[in-house]
This record gives structure tokens, sequence and C-alpha cells, in this order.
């Protein structure tokens, strides 16, 4: 449908060298051990809350609501990898948070408490994570195992959160194409 638009809400990750940092961490990861997508560089970003096919008129309630948003910029250090649902049956390899993850944690309730209006539950549990890539095989248990926890105390650098990005994403058949719609700035 035409009214309709896939999107999710997402804290962007704009720092080159932190993005660079990041492509070498995906390029550590053994894909030998397990057959895997990497996530494009300009698609890597800190997943705030996924809604997929959305009505265009509930995006702008969204914004509307989330434009309400008092909260201060900060700053988080970005590392360790993990994996979801768990590390030795990794399915969605990503990058965490190590600094200051309970401002983002707070900062997601504060966003999910004015989303509950537009009848939108807070998530379960909540990990801030950036995916760098999805696995599609396990080739070798142990050596994926391995070779996560070899990474699972990497060190990427700091950045600001200082905004949440509504985020289009558009499949194709070569991967998915992302286009901010607007930005919630922190103050």
């Amino acid at each position: 449908m035409a009214d309709m638009i896939r999107v999710f809400l997402s804290v962007d990750i704009d720092e080159p060298v932190l993005i660079s940092k990041i492509t070498n961490v995906q390029d550590a990861l053994n894909q030998d051990a397990a057959k895997m997508k990497l996530v494009e560089k300009e698609n890597i970003h800190f997943t705030w809350r996924f809604f997929g096919d959305t009505p265009i008129k509930t995006v702008d309630a969204i914004h509307e609501e989330l434009n309400k948003l008092k909260y201060p910029s900060f700053s988080i250090e970005i590392g360790g990898v993990s994996a979801f649902p768990k590390i030795n049956r990794p399915r969605v390899i990503w990058i965490g948070v190590t600094k200051n993850e309970e401002k983002m944690l707070d900062l997601k309730t504060k966003t999910d408490s004015l989303l509950s209006v537009l009848e939108y539950r807070p998530e379960k549990k909540f990990t801030p994570h950036a995916t760098i890539a999805r696995v599609r095989a396990i080739r070798n248990r142990d050596l994926i195992l391995q070779n996560l926890s070899s990474l699972s105390n990497i060190t990427i650098g700091s950045m600001m959160v200082d905004s949440i990005s509504m985020t289009k994403s558009t499949l194709t058949s070569s991967g998915a194409i992302y286009d901010t719609l607007w930005k919630i700035k922190l103050s």
C-alpha cells in the first residue's frame, strides 16, 4: 500500500572514524566459521525501535509525540562484540555500549513512555546495539564462539548521542536502502 512505509527509530553513528573501526571489526569476523552477511557501513546504527510497515499518518503522530522529548545529549563509549539470541547461538552479531549504557536505557524508557500514547508497548528487554552482521549458517560452532569471544572486549570509541532518527527502510534485491525522514534533537 502506498500509504504505508517500513520505518524504524535509530541513534545514528555518523563519525567516519567510528564507522572505520567498526568495519575493521567486521573484517575480523571469521567467515570460515559462519556464513554471514555484513551490514553495509552506511547502514550501521543503534537500533532504537523497529516499527515495520507503518501508515504515514502514524509516522507523523510518532514525530509529534517524540517532539515532546526533553533529554540532554550525552556521550557513550562503543565497544564489545556479542550476539543475539546468545553468543553460542549467534544469528545477529552486534557491537554494544560500554559506557553510559544506563543513559541509553533511560532515554529508551522516556521514548517508550511517549510512544505509549500511540499504543506502542515498551519492549520487554532492550539492549543498546549496532548490528554488524547477520549469521546465515554456522559452519564451526567452536570457532565462531572463539572468534566472538576474542572480540568481546574491543573498544571502538566514543560518540555523542544528540538525536534520534526516524528512518525509512526500502528493501531491494541488493539489500536495504535507508533514508532519514526526520531527527529529534536532544537538548
